[in-house]
């Protein structure tokens, strides 16, 4: 008798531990991939689902958290990201997901504390960086502005995005030749980018104005 039970548990035993998992991961695979082709609210729907398979698959928690953040539902991304947050503490893409998303809420203390803390654990991450150095340009913190975005180039000096807002930096520091020299690099990087061309233009202008008042 027990070898007839066990050999009809057996199927049921291996489907749970084998078949399941691998569906479920095949599941989240679906959704991420709609994710990475911008498919943000169709990545939702699958994810929602496989969240509630999988409660403890924290990339579950991460993609479904910037699928809310790039359809600019913050507090959703907040939320979510909050619940990976209570698994692993440490995780420097739940950190970063909230750090952005209170910024782009404009609350810019908690952006800044979950930034921060993202880049203590991780600190080759160059977009820490970069986000830590857009809060401290929209305050006007201009040093503190600069020093962010020199640390995001340094870790990472092929992102057009990260001269271009040193350079706005620098412009506003009335560092002309040093706004040029970056932007010059956002266009080398990004040519295609016609306010880039104006920015430098500008600056360029402001230089020769400069010049003919010292004349």
């Amino acid at each position: 008798m027990k070898r007839i039970t066990f050999l009809i548990l057996s199927p049921v035993i291996f489907i749970i531990i084998i078949i399941v998992p691998l569906i479920s991961l095949a599941s989240f695979q679906e959704g991420y991939d709609l994710y990475k082709k911008g498919k943000y609210y169709e990545a939702e729907k699958i994810l929602l689902r496989e969240k509630e398979l999988s409660p403890r698959n924290l990339d579950i928690y991460a993609v479904l958290g910037w699928c809310y953040l790039y359809t600019g539902r913050y507090r959703s991304a907040i939320g979510v990201s909050q619940e990976g947050l209570d698994f692993s503490p440490r995780d420097t893409r739940f950190l970063t997901t909230m750090g952005r998303s209170y910024f782009e809420l404009k609350r810019y203390r908690d952006a800044i504390g979950y930034l921060e803390s993202a880049a203590s654990f991780d600190p080759e991450n160059a977009y820490n960086y970069f986000y830590l150095g857009r809060i401290f340009l929209a305050q006007g913190k201009l040093i503190l502005a600069e020093t962010a975005f020199s640390a995001s180039i340094k870790l990472m000096n092929d992102k057009y995005v990260f001269y271009k807002y040193r350079g706005d930096v620098y412009e506003r520091m009335s560092d002309f030749k040093a706004a040029e020299k970056d932007y010059k690099k956002a266009l080398g990087l990004k040519p295609s980018d016609p306010k880039l061309k104006e920015s430098l233009i500008k600056v360029i202008s402001k230089q020769v104005e400069m010049e003919d008042v010292f004349e």
